[in-house]
């Protein structure tokens, strides 16, 4: 089967974030059994890196040049216009800014050209903010119809819901004003979320949760689709160190991300290191190191270590993973890893949405409050405990969120959307 794959974020080795890293892993793993095309967004730095994700990934790469706020030069004039007309339109429509400027006349029409090219099977849009040329994929696709063609599957992953981490924060903030402003984001992401669903064929969310919110609002043809890990070669590969170490793994251009960092270090760190004097907090993650710095952060048993390629190590010899997440959403890939890398978890109910409940007895899951310290320390004190969960959660990776499995899903629904 031919499938296209379209994403905003060139799926390069040093991607950084969660759901990059995710499409990146999909694109291996679509590509073993199919022939697959992807076309990318590409950012200023990026070009010189498609030939190569291109060979490890085992597909064919389709770049097209995207500026963003790093653009310099000439290009600089157009990129603010472009920007503000995206703006414009966003309050014209209803939907949001970050949705309308991924959308422009010339970015449709050179992706359009590409799949009357490629002539695919299935089409998969990766992320709600294409979502406006998913819109223009499904007015092609009409008019094809209409003249007699063969039309490929249109399938939408959400991969989270706008509205939801925005409908969060303005239950945790207390300005007034950030609340209003929060709300009005969220229903203008509800908007685009159900319209979304109507310019597809199907809609994948990775969540129960997330696909029950769609539907009660009016989306179409929602299917769960989780984002999964590689279980076949990742195995759990554990030597903890004799003093704790605890790991957090995130990165800190992501704002619930920043907003679990500080909560770790001050309030549940803290606590921790008065109890446990020879533990270590190791913070990963692309401007983990800038953000410690800008927090003040001057414990030495605070380790800042930016942007790790290869991240073994340190769920080798960590302790715990501990991620106090008290706003986000979709599921979160630092949980599926920390799960199959075989490393006791401990997270709030945020952080195990669409992957653990409390009755799988996988992880700890507490809100984030005083209760979190408490629990990173009695698992601290509970190594057999940690274990046994930990195990848990392995069986759960391998049986749920294996990505040889959601690939063979995936292909049932290219074939039957």
């Amino acid at each position: 089967m031919r499938v296209l794959l379209l994403t905003p974020y060139l799926p390069h080795a040093r991607v950084g974030h969660g759901g990059g890293t995710a499409v990146r892993e999909m694109c291996r793993q679509l590509a073993k059994v199919h022939e697959l095309h992807v076309i990318s967004l590409v950012r200023s730095g990026e070009s010189d890196l498609v030939e190569a994700t291109a060979a490890d990934l085992g597909c064919r790469i389709h770049p097209l040049d995207f500026h963003d706020q790093n653009v310099t030069g000439i290009h600089k004039p157009a990129l603010i216009l472009s920007r503000l007309w995206a703006g414009g339109r966003g309050i014209l429509r209803g939907y949001p800014y970050y949705v309308e400027k991924y959308w422009s006349k010339g970015l449709s029409r050179r992706i359009l050209a590409l799949v009357e090219d490629i002539q695919p099977d299935a089409v998969q849009i990766e992320y709600l903010q294409l979502s406006l040329l998913t819109k223009d994929l499904r007015t092609w696709k009409t008019r094809q119809l209409a003249a007699g063609h063969k039309t490929p599957v249109l399938c939408a992953s959400t991969h989270e819901l706008g509205s939801v981490p925005r409908l969060r924060r303005a239950k945790l903030t207390t300005n007034p004003l950030s609340r209003l402003m929060l709300r009005a984001q969220a229903a203008a992401w509800r908007r685009l979320q159900r319209d979304a669903t109507h310019w597809s064929d199907l809609t994948f969310c990775v969540t129960d949760d997330d696909r029950a919110i769609l539907e009660a609002d009016g989306g179409l043809h929602c299917l769960t689709v989780p984002l999964g890990m590689d279980t076949d070669t990742l195995q759990p590969d554990r030597a903890p160190a004799d003093s704790p170490r605890l790991l957090f793994v995130g990165s800190f251009g992501h704002g619930p991300n920043r907003t679990a960092a500080k909560f770790l270090i001050d309030n549940v760190w803290p606590q921790v290191a008065k109890y446990r004097t020879d533990a270590v907090l190791d913070v990963v993650g692309r401007g983990s190191r800038r953000f410690l710095d800008d927090l003040g952060v001057t414990d030495s048993r605070v380790r800042g270590h930016g942007f790790v390629e290869d991240l073994s190590d340190f769920y080798r010899y960590g302790t715990l993973f501990v991620a106090p997440l008290p706003e986000g959403g979709g599921i979160k890939i630092k949980i599926l890893e920390a799960m199959a890398r075989g490393i006791p978890v401990v997270t709030t109910p945020v952080g195990a949405e669409g992957i653990v409940l409390p009755r799988d007895d996988a992880a700890w899951i507490v809100p984030a409050d005083d209760r979190f310290h408490e629990t990173v320390i009695a698992a601290l004190d509970d190594p057999a405990q940690a274990v046994l969960k930990a195990t848990k959660a392995r069986r759960i990776m391998e049986e749920q969120f294996s990505w040889r499995g959601i690939v063979n899903r995936l292909t049932e629904h290219y074939g039957g959307g």
